[in-house]
């Protein structure tokens, strides 16, 4: 049940009304981004909402069953108006953010507003340089997420988190970075490139790596070092990165965890492994993690010359 000012609603209940819509966009980091369908912007509790940007909201549907059935909105990138842009977009700025989407009277703000939904931003799609559309989900799409344990031989932590809850770790990473930076780019731009100079206490396989300047730059994206070549100081991702890596980008990586035993009793850390090693099983595919295993090590003369 949504609560609606009497004010709004007798003016919704009117023939002509003088109704628009505001998509409120909170990110991570605090920022935030107001897009509407009006033609002019609209200020509201402190947020300017931005006309020239705008908005296309698909249609918002609710069964019994507590499902959204579609909800995600186009909208245009930001090119000289404070707004969404192309490199937040694929770079993850957008990951875990927060959305908010009301209904209002711009002719009389002061009746106040509707919310027609809220949420949390899923997947976000770029369409060409100009189009980004945000998946938006519902918080009532948390109420079919399964909540509990299941077993496996590999951990289930998320290595350098804290020890809490069920994918808590308990090993603090923040000392295991090392500052890294671009000498040069291999045949596959995006995702090898090599760092002369960079010193590793522990080869980085398996390992993490998070841009610090460039196009890549991100504060929470995490990308899984695929390979490491220690005599040309090769590094391989094992996703590619949304854009072309240069020299003289700077990075930092650490080691990562590769969900076995073994490992966490290098860490001093077994009390907190999240996994069931000695439970028996049949087929030996299912003692296997996705992106936990161990990779071979990297020719560097045949990736970077």
């Amino acid at each position: 049940m949504r609560t609606m000012p009497a004010a709004l609603k007798a003016h919704l209940q009117q023939s002509v009304t003088s109704t628009c819509r505001l998509l409120k966009l909170i990110l991570r980091d605090g920022q935030v981004f107001g897009l509407t369908t009006l033609d002019r912007n609209v200020d509201y509790q402190g947020v300017t909402y931005i006309a020239i940007n705008g908005f296309d909201p698909s249609v918002i549907a609710t069964d019994t069953g507590l499902s959204v059935d579609n909800a995600e909105a186009s909208a245009l990138l930001a090119v000289e108006v404070p707004g969404i842009t192309f490199e937040m977009a694929l770079a993850g700025d957008l990951d875990d953010a927060s959305w908010e989407l009301m209904l209002v009277n711009w002719a009389d703000l002061s009746m106040g507003h509707l919310v027609i939904d809220a949420g949390d931003v899923g997947e976000v799609n770029v369409q060409g340089t100009e189009i980004y559309v945000p998946e938006l989900l519902s918080y009532v799409m948390r109420l079919k997420q399964n909540i509990g344990h299941v077993w496996s031989r590999r951990c289930r932590a998320v290595f350098g988190s804290e020890g809490r809850g069920q994918t808590g770790c308990g090993v603090d990473a923040s000392g295991m970075w090392r500052a890294g930076e671009v000498s040069a780019v291999g045949d596959e731009p995006r995702a090898v490139f090599a760092a002369a100079g960079l010193s590793l206490d522990q080869e980085p396989v398996p390992g993490r790596l998070r841009w610090i300047t460039g196009p890549n730059r991100s504060t929470t994206r995490l990308y899984q070092v695929e390979a490491w070549s220690a005599v040309s100081h090769t590094i391989a991702l094992l996703e590619p990165v949304p854009f072309t890596i240069e020299p003289g980008h700077q990075f930092e990586i650490r080691r990562d965890c590769n969900k076995s035993p073994s490992f966490c009793i290098a860490y001093g850390n077994l009390i907190n492994y999240k996994g069931e090693p000695f439970i028996p099983v049949g087929d030996g595919l299912e003692t296997m993690t996705p992106s936990a295993q161990v990779f071979g090590g990297l020719s560097g003369s045949a990736i970077i010359d």
